[in-house]
């Protein structure tokens, strides 16, 4: 979550208190006038938080020395890999839509019977400097086959590979009892919104029932 304009003026209003207090110790005359621009501050500091948080975070040349946190936005090509229950099928086509900031993540998994939401998901930085995705997400499942496939939840722990990243793999593993792995490989920049927009960003064919 994104630092607030409250607590940037909180840890501003600090630091000039304490460097008004060192100031006065080093037999500085510190004058009212001192504060005046505290407000125009907040303001610019505030304005720079969103800038970095949106934008500036993304900037390669800022990587890892300002900035320790891999660009996985976009829609990926999943290939979906269901290995419980034993009569899930080899593969299954998907798209997962990945939206970033330096203080958020959504992500976004499409296929031809269903989508999915994350309700909570997070970039965390392993011991060796390597990345995961975990998160937890809810399914729901077209009208039309949701008497067999109910709505449901689950979790999912994906391996950020290379960097800059070139794909991510990992599993899932849900309430109903399924789990599988999950390939994402190509990635285009462009968010989809549906399962049939995202076929067309890869110039794949006609949808079909996955």
């Amino acid at each position: 979550m994104m630092i607030t304009r409250l607590q940037v003026s909180a840890l501003l209003l600090g630091a000039a208190i304490v460097w008004g207090v060192s100031l006065i110790l080093a037999g500085t005359d510190v004058k009212p006038e001192f504060f005046k621009p505290f407000s125009s501050v907040v303001g610019v500091v505030v304005l720079l938080i969103s800038l970095a948080d949106r934008w500036i975070w993304r900037w390669r040349w800022l990587h890892p020395w300002l900035f320790n946190m891999p660009d996985i936005r976009g829609t990926w090509r999943v290939a979906i890999r269901p290995t419980a229950p034993a009569s899930s099928p080899n593969e299954v086509e998907g798209y997962m839509v990945i939206r970033q900031t330096l203080s958020s993540l959504r992500v976004r998994l499409y296929t031809a019977e269903s989508e999915s939401e994350t309700l909570s998901a997070k970039v965390h930085c392993c011991d060796d400097g390597t990345f995961t995705v975990a998160g937890v997400y809810r399914n729901t499942s077209r009208l039309a086959v949701r008497d067999r496939s109910p709505l449901h939840h689950g979790s999912i722990l994906l391996s950020v590979q290379g960097d800059p990243p070139e794909s991510l793999a990992g599993e899932y593993w849900t309430d109903r009892l399924s789990q599988g792995e999950l390939q994402l490989t190509a990635r285009t920049f462009t968010l989809a919104h549906s399962f049939d927009r995202a076929r067309t960003l890869f110039g794949v064919g006609e949808s079909s029932t996955a």
